[in-house]
């Protein structure tokens, strides 16, 4: 059965498809040969103008560096890997989408006045760089397992009067499923309108090909977002990573928590899924909703008119402290690669702690050294990473970089028994920020990501709660942490093409 099975999965047809693809352009090369000489002189020539395209465009320098290597010296598998993966270009019309909002309208409950300087900066920064606003009053609160979220999830779900909005990077067949589409359908026959999205390459493995119009039958207006097709192409990079669920514009979720049985496991694994979360109630659940249509209306191509779902209600619930939910993403839709630079911006201000959980760790220059340049300035710099892999060649690369920085002053913690996929940021207690955000390339350059920065909130406190407590029952890593010479070597030759993708 699992014969037939790996034969008959999508995968099987894509990766054939693939191969296929790989398979004519080496016939096609085959057939010049006899023009081998004009052919590699032209060859030159062209990558000689996508070397210099490379060197001038504002990308991340090590994704220029390699790219350079890789061209320089495979003229034709590395043009054809630039043109494949390296240069998206996604359609005037969809960034013009991108920059679509409605948010300015909305009464925006927003004190900052009273902020130290440095997160006053912060919040200029995000609020500059991306669609967004600071909101206080807001309630916040914290989910230290995905088994919490869920029932906090299905109880806000089965209250929902006007609209229901879900956007999940991987949405699979399951108990956590079944028991959400239970309640989405009853909502539908209620009159509430629920929209789905999840991302096709995400959920591939979890789903049938037919999963969306087999919900949009029930009811659910449920699409695929950059549905992949069975040939290559530089779009399918830039995936939806987010995790956004929105109920009535009031209440908003977000984590690294998707809607698999892993995440809250019920899924029969002999280790512990270690997973965080967060639900916001008030006007900056109105983000939420900002982010969830931009995308949405990318993948449907279809006109929506925002307003329409807007709380302009003013909710003050009287909580202290300040959220600034946003959204991150690919350069060309930003301009800047905002993860990174709030992450740097909260390295760089930290003057007592640091605490970081992550489930990848590979990083590029610049965060390399800020956190080493933050631990030698005597700031208590920790990073909590899982102790056991779901990927065991990013795990590796993981474990080699955390090795560098343990050498370098950074404190490095295994959550014991987990696999922990918590994705969070916490600087001298003060602030934070949780999301879907990876310390990794995938998150920081190429994939729509999602979350909220806080300050002074009840969550926050959560947070910090929780993060002290992995790291004070953990197993910090000594000299375990360093592998063999092989593996080492390994890990540092696959180091080397982590930017390309």
């Amino acid at each position: 059965m699992k014969i037939i099975k790996l034969l008959f999965n999508r995968f099987t047809f894509i990766a054939l498809a693939i191969i296929l693809q790989m398979g004519l352009y080496t016939i096609l090369a085959l057939g010049l040969s006899s023009y081998y000489y004009a052919i590699s002189i032209a060859l030159r020539v062209v990558s000689l103008f996508v070397i210099i395209r490379v060197i001038n465009r504002d990308i991340n320098p090590g994704q220029q560096i390699l790219w350079v290597t890789v061209i320089a010296i495979f003229p034709i598998a590395g043009l054809m890997l630039y043109l494949m993966i390296g240069d998206a270009k996604w359609s005037s019309r969809s960034k013009e989408r991108m920059r679509r909002s409605f948010y300015k309208q909305i009464p925006v409950v927003n004190k900052t006045e009273n902020l130290p300087e440095r997160y006053a900066g912060q919040i200029n920064y995000i609020t500059t760089k991306t669609p967004t606003n600071a909101f206080a009053g807001c309630a916040t609160e914290y989910f230290p397992t995905g088994e919490k979220f869920f029932a906090s999830l299905k109880k806000d779900l089965a209250s929902a009067k006007k609209f229901i909005f879900l956007e999940y990077f991987i949405i699979s067949s399951g108990s956590m499923w079944n028991e959400i589409e239970e309640i989405l359908l009853k909502k539908v026959d209620e009159g509430v309108e629920v929209r789905v999205m999840y991302d096709d390459i995400g959920s591939m493995k979890n789903l049938k090909n037919n999963f969306d119009s087999q919900e949009r039958k029930k009811g659910i207006n449920c699409i695929k977002f950059n549905k992949f097709r069975p040939f290559v192409t530089n779009l399918h990079n830039n995936r939806d990573h987010r995790k956004i669920a929105v109920i009535d514009g009031k209440i908003g979720y977000t984590g690294g928590i998707n809607l698999a049985d892993e995440y809250i496991n019920a899924d029969g694994r002999d280790y512990h899924w270690k997973d965080c979360g967060v639900r916001i109630y008030g006007n900056a659940v109105n983000e939420f909703t900002e982010q969830f249509m931009q995308l949405f209306e990318i993948a449907s191509r279809k006109h929506i008119n925002f307003e329409q779902y807007s709380c302009n209600e003013v909710i003050n619930t009287g909580e202290k402290g300040l959220v600034v939910p946003f959204g991150a993403g690919p350069y060309f839709f930003y301009k800047c690669p905002v993860a990174e630079e709030v992450f740097l911006n909260m390295i760089s201000q930290a003057r007592k702690e640091i605490i970081i959980t992550t489930p990848y760790l590979i990083l590029d220059y610049s965060l390399n050294r800020a956190l080493v340049s933050a631990a030698a300035r005597g700031v208590d710099v920790k990073i909590a990473i899982p102790d056991v892999p779901d990927k065991k060649i990013i795990y590796l690369i993981t474990r080699n970089n955390a090795l560098y920085l343990q050498n370098n002053g950074v404190k490095i913690y295994r959550a014991k028994g987990s696999f922990l996929h918590s994705k969070s940021i916490v600087a001298d207690g003060e602030v934070a920020v949780v999301g879907t955000i990876n310390f990794d390339y995938r998150s920081l350059i190429h994939h729509f990501e999602n979350a909220v920065w806080m300050y002074d909130t009840v969550a926050l406190k959560e947070l910090l709660e929780d993060v002290n407590g992995i790291c004070s029952s953990a197993n910090e890593y000594g000299s375990d942490l360093d592998m063999g010479f092989f593996a080492r070597l390994f890990a540092t030759l696959c180091k080397l093409f982590t930017p390309l993708f």
